[in-house]
């Protein structure tokens, strides 16, 4: 049994035979049957011409003897006829006077007949000869005819032609015609289908059936049967092919036995090189140092870890897109052509340790430790790159060189603090009799006398200024609030940079509001502050051409109860990028020894911790302009304190005034003297423990350093013996520097009147306590 495989050769035989059948049948229908048609179609025309000719004589005939009748009934034998499916005879008016349909007798004919052309109808009755047509869809021929028509038995020859119209259906004809050519085509396509039925299994027997044996060998052996072969025999050209395959099957055994063992090798070693790849890549991503592989050549990355990746911030198909140059770049210590340097010698053997600056993609500024050495991986020479953030450590180092330093400053400071205060004992007990006598001078003389003493008087509390400021700025305390003229603070700021700014060739202009209240903050602070800007427009103006001018105004805004200070220079200014960072801790942009960068942050600070604002602008007209907001706060004690208060004492209120300096305690006693005050003095603590052992004070004024038995020591003593008249002690000191000293007097409570004083204060604090002791209320 021959079995019929698809898209097998014996398949594609057939089917093409048999199609040469089938289109040899078609291409002869299609060649005969319009031969046929066209051959019907000339056969009819002649037919019609004749019949046409024919029914042309005997209507003329009928009609020259006027015989109507006999004339209708030739048209109407025309519908017996099957062929002919329309007969027509028209007047020369073109009105039907004979059909082969008696409903169209009287109409006209273009009603009845519109698919006849009317132009050809009379040519045809003009030229009196038969014309021929063949319809649009070519199934019926339109034939058309002039017949003459007589009008009476006299005339010979009609003046009158009408028409004749005759409709002949080919269709019939032309089905019998396409009926008897199919029925040969048939008949040869049979004949042919059989030849190539007996040819077909004549090549199946001969070709077919030899070439699907080998065909089923091949696909054996494509599938992995090696041992598959075709066993064609014979001597044709088939067999020789069958043979040939056969060896080649048996050499492709061999090859693909000896390739599946070399496979079988590859792949044990393949595993192995996966599995220490494995091992590798495991090691490689879960190291805490970042690593880098980089090509020698170019300096681009090959391969990078995890760690590099995160603290990068780049993907690793984004990695292999860079190099080592644009993982570095903006490094402020290495530019591109150092790091191709770097890798020529990494190359070259050496290992290299250097730090950069990392350029991630976050923009964040770290510092990395970068080791370099050149490595073979897969059997190509690469650079191994371990980068370490330090960033951390160097911010630590910096820290511990910034408190280094901070602790280099406070001994320093301590020192400082240590010799101003002997040196603000030393001056200021002098200075104290200077001003106090001064004054008096000026109460009691006459005007030379009044003149002298106010230019005394003045010098002295300049010198007392200066000290004063000194302290406060050696005192490192914590704030202390207290009504503050802010006009006083700055003056007292520019006394100590005068020397500086005058020397320098800067001069200074004072824009200073008359109407500024006093305002609750802590004067040493905001002397700071106020030092701080004048040095540093001072120092901007070193380089700057004259004339150099630094400008302080001090404006009072009554509806925002706010005090505006400013501070201008017509300096080279602050270029716009800078001035968002100028407040920040360490920043400067002052030459390495001018300035640590502390001092703007440090007054930004103090600023915002009095509840204002400290800002920086550089004006259209040049120069930068610092401009201080501060707001009017005041107490109840500042207004209190700008009371007028009782100037003169009591009468018969006794005062203590102990201290070991005679100068001091004659100027003390004088002062209280003219105040009316009944003064004894004491050169020491026990003499003082003396007097008051059988006497009564109504104020103690003690001296808080003194030789063997000092202020502290006396108040103790005071406060074992008879602790209710502690309340009547108000400290005199000129060291007001030293802590322990300023947290005895804090602890106690006690007033405290610093050296070198005026008479007024000390007569309004010794006043205020014999009051508040009288009253019964703590001083």
């Amino acid at each position: 049994m021959i079995r019929l495989a698809p898209r097998s050769l014996k398949v594609i035989v057939l089917l093409g035979l048999i199609g040469f059948a089938a289109a040899l049948s078609v291409l002869n229908l299609a060649y005969r049957v319009p031969q046929a048609e066209r051959a019907v179609e000339q056969d009819n025309r002649q037919h019609l011409l004749q019949d046409l000719s024919r029914l042309q004589s005997s209507l003329e005939y009928l009609l020259l003897k006027s015989d109507i009748e006999g004339a209708r009934r030739e048209v109407a034998i025309l519908s017996f006829n099957h062929d002919y499916t329309v007969g027509v005879l028209t007047d020369e008016t073109g009105r039907v006077i004979a059909a082969t349909q008696r409903a169209w007798l009287g109409r006209p004919v273009a009603e009845v007949l519109p698919g006849f052309d009317a132009a050809e109808a009379a040519r045809a009755a003009a030229e009196r000869r038969a014309h021929i047509a063949i319809s649009a869809d070519r199934n019926s021929l339109l034939a058309y005819g002039g017949i003459q028509i007589g009008s009476g038995a006299q005339e010979l020859r009609s003046s009158r032609v009408g028409s004749l119209f005759l409709e002949y259906d080919l269709r019939r004809t032309k089905a019998k015609e396409a009926r008897e050519i199919v029925d040969q085509s048939i008949y040869a396509a049979a004949w042919v289908t059989g030849m190539a039925l007996m040819l077909w299994v004549a090549f199946h027997f001969l070709l077919t059936r030899r070439t699907e044996r080998l065909v089923q060998a091949a696909e054996r052996l494509a599938a992995g049967d090696l041992d598959a072969r075709s066993g064609i025999g014979g001597d044709d050209e088939l067999g020789r092919l069958g043979r040939a395959f056969d060896a080649m099957a048996g050499e492709v055994g061999d090859t693909q036995r000896r390739l599946r063992e070399d496979i079988a090798e590859r792949m044990r070693t393949e595993d192995k090189l996966r599995a220490s790849e494995a091992s590798y890549r495991a090691i490689f991503d879960a190291s805490e140092d970042a690593i880098f592989v980089f090509a020698i050549d170019s300096g681009a990355v090959v391969d990078a870890n995890l760690k590099a990746r995160s603290a990068y911030g780049y993907a690793l198909a984004e990695m292999r897109n860079i190099d080592i140059a644009a993982l570095s770049a903006g490094s402020r210590t290495y530019t591109r052509q150092d790091m191709m340097k770097l890798l020529a010698r990494a190359n070259a053997g050496e290992h290299l340790h250097f730090e950069w600056h990392r350029n991630s993609r976050d923009g964040m500024a770290r510092w990395d430790e970068v080791f370099l050495k050149r490595v073979t991986i897969g059997g190509q020479p690469r650079i191994l790159a371990l980068t370490r953030d330090i960033t951390e450590k160097k911010r630590a180092a910096e820290e511990l060189s910034r408190q280094r330093e901070t602790l280099y400053q406070r001994e320093k400071l301590a020192a400082l603090g240590s010799l101003l205060a002997g040196v603000a004992h030393e001056l200021n007990n002098p200075l104290s009799v200077v001003v106090a006598r001064a004054v008096m001078l000026e109460e009691r003389g006459d005007r030379a006398t009044h003149a002298a003493a106010v230019k005394i008087r003045a010098a002295a509390e300049r010198c007392a200024r200066i000290v004063r400021t000194f302290l406060a700025m050696a005192r490192q305390q914590a704030p202390q609030r207290a009504p503050v003229c802010i006009n006083d603070v700055v003056g007292a700021a520019l006394e100590i940079t005068d020397y500086a700014l005058r020397s320098g060739g800067v001069e200074v202009v004072r824009d200073l509001a008359a109407d500024i209240p006093r305002i609750l903050a802590d004067a040493d602070q905001l002397h700071q502050v106020f030092m701080n800007l004048i040095i540093n427009a001072q120092q901007a103006l070193q380089e700057q051409a004259p004339p150099r001018r630094i400008v302080l105004a001090s404006r009072f805004d009554g509806n925002a109860d706010v005090v505006t200070i400013s501070v201008a220079d017509n300096g080279p200014g602050i270029p716009e990028a800078l001035r968002t960072r100028i407040f920040e801790p360490y920043f400067t942009t002052k030459p390495t020894g001018m300035g640590t960068g502390v001092g703007l942050s440090v007054s930004h600070a103090i600023v915002e911790q009095h509840g204002g604002r400290l800002t920086v602008d550089c004006p259209p007209e040049g120069g930068t302009r610092f401009t201080i907001d501060l707001p009017c706060e005041t107490s109840d004690a500042a207004d209190a304190d700008r009371t007028r208060t009782m100037l003169r004492g009591p009468a018969h209120s006794a005062v203590l005034v102990v201290d070991d300096e005679p100068e001091i305690r004659q100027m003390l006693s004088t002062i209280l003297d003219d105040a009316g005050y009944q003064v004894v003095t004491a050169a020491s603590a026990r003499e003082a423990l003396q007097r008051m052992d059988g006497a009564h004070f109504d104020v103690i004024l003690a001296d808080m350093r003194m030789p063997e038995f000092d202020g502290r020591a006396l108040f103790r003593e005071i406060e074992r013996r008879w602790p209710e008249r502690t309340r009547r002690v108000v400290f005199v000191t000129g060291d007001t520097l030293s802590p322990t000293l300023r947290n005895f007097a804090a602890e106690c409570g006690r007033p405290v009147i610093e050296k070198p004083f005026l008479p007024g204060d000390v007569r309004r604090v010794v006043a205020r306590t014999a009051a508040a002791c009288r009253s019964g209320d703590p001083a």
